[in-house]
C-alpha cells in the first residue's frame, strides 16, 4: 500500500491525535484506496470530528449513529481521515488559494465506487446536506491499478505532433469565427484562409456541433476537399477537428461520421456531456486524437469555497477519461485565470505517468500576439495555442492573420522568449 494511505494520524487543535500508524494498520485491511485532498472550512476546537463526521457520511453511515453499520463494513468501506494540516494562508494547494481554510486528506476504498465518474463525483464532492462540509476538492491521488482501469488518452500529446508532422514549437490551432450560423461553404472558405497562413489545426467553435444547417459529416467533407487542396499547392496541410458534441446517447455515432467523412480530430465539449460520456467516446476507437473543450467548466469550479478546483478536474479527471488535450484559459486572458492554477493544471496534463498518456494542453481564451512569447515561455513548447479572433479579425485578412500568429510562435520557440 502507498505509504500516503497508511497514515492515520491526524493533528487536531495542533496536536497529534492518538490514532497512530500501526493502530491504523490494526483497523484498515490492506485494500485499494483514492485520496482525496480538500481545502476544508474546519472549527479550531472540533476539526477531527467534523472531518471523520465527512468521511463516515460520504462512505457508509449518516449524520446520526446507525445500527446497520459492522465493523467488516467500516474496515472495507469506510472512508478514513488521513491527515489535517494547516498551511501558509498565502499558499497554494492544488493550485488553489489556502486563505483561512485547512488542508483534509481522506482515504476512500475505490470498491465503493468502481472506475466510473459519477459515483466517483457522488462521493467526492456530493455530500448531502445532513453531512455536508464546506470543502473544495483540489486533488486526487490515484492508486495505478485503479487509474489504468480508466480509458486515458488514447494518442495524447505525441498523438497531436505526429497528427500535423509538427515538432519543435507549439501548435498553432485556429477556432473558426464567427462562431455558428454559418453554412459548411462558407466555413470551408474560412478554413482555407487559415490554411494558407499556415495554421496546423482548425476547429469548430464550442457553439457549432452538428445542427440542421450545418451537419457535422457535410462540414467535415468540404473542409477536407478544401485542405487538401491547399496541401496539394503549398505542402501544407492544415488538420480539421470537428466539434461532436451531442446527447451522450448520440456522440459517438456523430464522431464516427464526422471522422468517416473527412474529420482529422474531434472535439467535444466534455463538462457539458459528461466524463463517462468522454471515456466512452475514448473506448470507442475513433482512430483520432480528441480534445477536451471544457465549456460550462464554472458550473463545477466557480465557487471557492466548495466544488472542484480547476486543476484537479482539467488536469487529472479529463486526462482519466481520455482527453488528448485540454482547453484551458492562462492569467493573460480577458479572464485571467489565476497564474497557480495554470501552472498546475499544465504540470498534471503533462506529467509522466507509467499508465496514463500525457495530454496536451491547449492555452486559449483571447489570446494574441503579444501574449505569445510569455506563454511560450512559461509553458513551453509541447502545448497548443488557441488563436481565434486574432487571425480571423486581423486587418489584413485570415491569411495574414495566420502568417502572423504563426511568425511570432516560431520567434518564440527559437529564441526563448522571457515573459
Amino acid at each position: 500500500m502507498d505509504a500516503a494511505c497508511t497514515r492515520a494520524d491526524r493533528v487536531d487543535q495542533g496536536r497529534t491525535s492518538p490514532y497512530t500508524i500501526e493502530h491504523a494498520m490494526t483497523l484498515v485491511p490492506r485494500r485499494e484506496e483514492l485520496v482525496a485532498t480538500y481545502l476544508a472550512e474546519l472549527p479550531s476546537d472540533d476539526a477531527g470530528s467534523v472531518a471523520e463526521a465527512f468521511a463516515t457520511g460520504q462512505s457508509i453511515g449518516t449524520w446520526v449513529p446507525v445500527p446497520g453499520i459492522t465493523s467488516r463494513m467500516q474496515r472495507l468501506h469506510g472512508a478514513r481521515v488521513i491527515e489535517i494540516r494547516d498551511e501558509p494562508a498565502d499558499g497554494h494547494v492544488g493550485g488553489e488559494p489556502v486563505g483561512a481554510r485547512r488542508v483534509l486528506r481522506v482515504g476512500f476504498p475505490t470498491v465503493n465506487f468502481g472506475a466510473q465518474f459519477p459515483m466517483l463525483l457522488t462521493t467526492l464532492v456530493g455530500n448531502d446536506p445532513s453531512t455536508s462540509l464546506t470543502a473544495r476538492l483540489v486533488d486526487v491521488d490515484l492508486p495505478p491499478g485503479f487509474a489504468a482501469a480508466f480509458p486515458g488518452p488514447q494518442y495524447g500529446a505525441d498523438g497531436w505532433r505526429h497528427l500535423t508532422g509538427t515538432w519543435g514549437r507549439p501548435l498553432l490551432l485556429n477556432m473558426i469565427k464567427p462562431c455558428t450560423g454559418y453554412s459548411p461553404k462558407v466555413g470551408a472558405d474560412l478554413a482555407e484562409q487559415v490554411a494558407r497562413g499556415g495554421a496546423d489545426l482548425i476547429k469548430d467553435d464550442e457553439l457549432l456541433a452538428d445542427t440542421p444547417f450545418n451537419r457535422v459529416a457535410d462540414r467535415a467533407r468540404a473542409y477536407r476537399q478544401r485542405l487538401d487542396l491547399v496541401a496539394a499547392e503549398t505542402g501544407h496541410r492544415a488538420r480539421y477537428v470537428a466539434n461532436i458534441t451531442d446527447r451522450a446517447t448520440r456522440v459517438v455515432a456523430t464522431a464516427h461520421s464526422a471522422v468517416d467523412a473527412g474529420a482529422d480530430a474531434v472535439m467535444v465539449n466534455a463538462l457539458a456531456l459528461g466524463l463517462d460520456a468522454l471515456a466512452d467516446l475514448a473506448e470507442s476507437g475513433l482512430g483520432v486524437p480528441i480534445l477536451a473543450h471544457t465549456t460550462t467548466s464554472e458550473v463545477l469550479t466557480g465557487g471557492s469555497g466548495t466544488g472542484i478546483g480547476q486543476a484537479v478536474l482539467f488536469g487529472k479527471l479529463l486526462r482519466l477519461a481520455g482527453a488528448d488535450a485540454v482547453f484551458t484559459s492562462t492569467p493573460h486572458g480577458r479572464r485571467p485565470l489565476s497564474r497557480a492554477a495554470y501552472e498546475q493544471t499544465i504540470t498534471w496534463l503533462l506529467e509522466e505517468r507509467g499508465e496514463l498518456r500525457p495530454s496536451m494542453p491547449m492555452l486559449a481564451g483571447g489570446v494574441t500576439a503579444d501574449m505569445i512569447g510569455p506563454l511560450v515561455a512559461h509553458a513551453g513548447i509541447n502545448v497548443m495555442l488557441g488563436v481565434g479572433g486574432a487571425i480571423q479579425g486581423h486587418p489584413q485578412g485570415a491569411v495574414a492573420g495566420a502568417r502572423a500568429i504563426r511568425a511570432v510562435i516560431d520567434a518564440a520557440s527559437t529564441t526563448g522568449a522571457t515573459p
